[in-house]
């Protein structure tokens, strides 16, 4: 590869997760050649994402300040931050969601300004196909974006976040145009109106609900919420100090859960003799559950799933102790309910909704008439129905496949792509939550940083010990033919 050769690396999402990773091809050393980044993002909103983009500033992190730094091998980089900006802030301080956005695009724009022969393009727009040319193409893959737009690239990286999980009941037409069946709670202005709501009913009971509860019930006549799923399970909450993080064994060789569960209650019992609980324990898992995820056989992964997952996200994904004020201030109140119950049908009455619940084990229905219905489920969890148009291509055309499960893209360990016939790509990548049926923790900072920080050293790597030709700009039309790696 020659001095002057050029690389382009196309980040497909500009959220978080896509934020990381341009920071880390950024920051990532090269000996030879020059690296273009293009950073595309369907909103032309970088740096946020969903789970960063709230502006409420009782929308805390669930993880303490001190361990929330976006760099790889450097959690304490967030904290090292806010302390360059004068902020004094306790390490196990849990902050507000939107200072974090503000955090991760400085550290893009800390990295942008402070690369060497590397640049970043950000563009707004939403990537429909990725294709692969055939013959002497300019460069070996091309994105085609939804106005007809064309992007030749040598290599992608899918950081798309988590699948969209669509409508969790069946909702009349009448609702959703009236505007009383809210599907994205994080849409501009979607609870404006709920706001000034006489009842609300919620759907689903976890970190997203808690965050809906707290936005509505910020205002003393706020309205009254009814929160509901089928377990009722709720986020618990995190302690005011710091866990204490520490190995313990945990037996992997048969690749069954039942000693893994063993392990984790017999951990929990000895911490708690000596003072601390079981949140020390969940927190120590973290590092190591992508490979204990790996290590279980696909039969007792399905069964976690039916018999522990829900009990698992509860303790891990927690409230932070002020949050968890608030919400449990809102209970005392009579202003919020959380209960176990199935909606059976959900139909119009007059301005209104009314929805038909059933507790569980029970047979009879209770009917509740409500002011709006908010769609709180969650992720989406099924790759094969779920899929945006982009990766629904790329299953078809046989260059991905889903995982397992069906959470997500089957991945590497180091994050490449592994199309129909097992074979793993050395041109695209994932970062983020659509390794989670692989690796189970992928959705998190930690995570991400993780994963972008390998992606980043492979792909420069392999770009300075391959001859890369130069990409062209931007095109309005092909090259050459693509083969059939688009979505029918």
């Amino acid at each position: 590869m020659s001095a002057a050769a050029t690389q382009r690396v196309a980040i497909v999402g500009g959220g978080a997760a896509g934020a990381v990773a341009a920071a880390h091809l950024l920051r990532e050393p090269r000996r030879r050649g020059t690296l273009e980044i293009e950073l595309i993002d369907r909103t032309g909103t970088f740096g946020a994402g969903v789970a960063y983009g709230t502006e409420d500033p009782l929308h805390l992190l669930n993880v303490p300040a001190v361990r929330m730094g976006a760099v790889h091998g450097r959690p304490e980089h967030f904290h090292e931050w806010l302390t360059e900006r004068g902020d004094d802030v306790p390490e196990e301080a849990f902050l507000p969601r939107g200072l974090y956005a503000t955090y991760l695009r400085d550290l893009l724009a800390r990295a942008e300004r402070e690369a060497t022969d590397a640049r970043l393009r950000r563009r707004a727009g939403e990537v429909a196909t990725i294709a692969e040319l055939a013959g002497p193409a300019v460069a070996p893959l091309e994105l085609t974006f939804a106005d007809g737009e064309r992007l030749a690239a040598d290599r992608v990286v899918l950081a798309l976040g988590p699948l969209g999980g669509g409508d969790p009941i069946r909702v009349p037409p009448e609702l959703k145009e009236s505007g009383v069946y809210v599907a994205d709670p994080w849409a501009s202005g979607a609870l404006e109106e709920a706001r000034r709501a006489r009842a609300v009913l919620i759907v689903g009971t976890g970190l997203s609900m808690v965050d809906v509860a707290l936005s509505l019930g910020q205002a003393e006549d706020g309205p009254r919420i009814r929160a509901v799923s089928r377990h009722g399970l709720v986020p618990r909450r995190h302690r005011r100090d710091l866990t204490n993080l520490r190995r313990f064994h945990i037996p992997t060789e048969s690749g069954e859960l039942d000693p893994v569960v063993g392990a984790v209650f017999a951990q929990i019992c000895r911490v708690s003799q000596q003072g601390d609980d079981w949140r020390d324990v969940i927190d120590s898992m973290r590092p190591g559950s992508p490979q204990l995820w790996r290590s279980l056989n696909l039969a007792d992964k399905e069964r976690f799933l039916g018999e522990f997952q829900r009990l698992w996200d509860v303790h891990r994904f927690r409230m932070a102790p002020d949050v968890a004020d608030r919400f449990e201030d809102l209970e005392a109140s009579g202003r919020l309910v959380t209960e176990a119950n199935s909606i059976v049908s959900v139909e119009p009455h007059g301005a209104r909704a009314r929805v038909f619940l059933r507790t569980p084990g029970s047979h009879d229905l209770d009917t509740v008439e409500v002011d709006r219905v908010i769609n709180c489920s969650g992720a989406g969890c099924d790759l094969r129905r779920q899929a945006p148009p982009v990766l629904a291509g790329l299953l078809a055309a046989g260059r991905a496949r889903a995982d397992q499960l069906g959470l997500g893209l089957d991945v590497a360990e180091d994050g490449g792509v592994i199309d129909a016939e097992g074979v793993e790509s050395d041109r695209l990548f994932v970062v983020g939550s659509l390794r989670k049926g692989v690796e189970w923790e992928a959705i998190g900072i930690t995570e991400i940083r993780d994963h972008s920080g390998a992606i980043a050293r492979r792909i420069v790597k392999t770009g300075e010990t391959e001859e890369v030709p130069l990409p062209t700009e931007i095109r309005p039309a092909v090259a050459s033919a693509p083969t059939e790696w688009e979505a029918a």
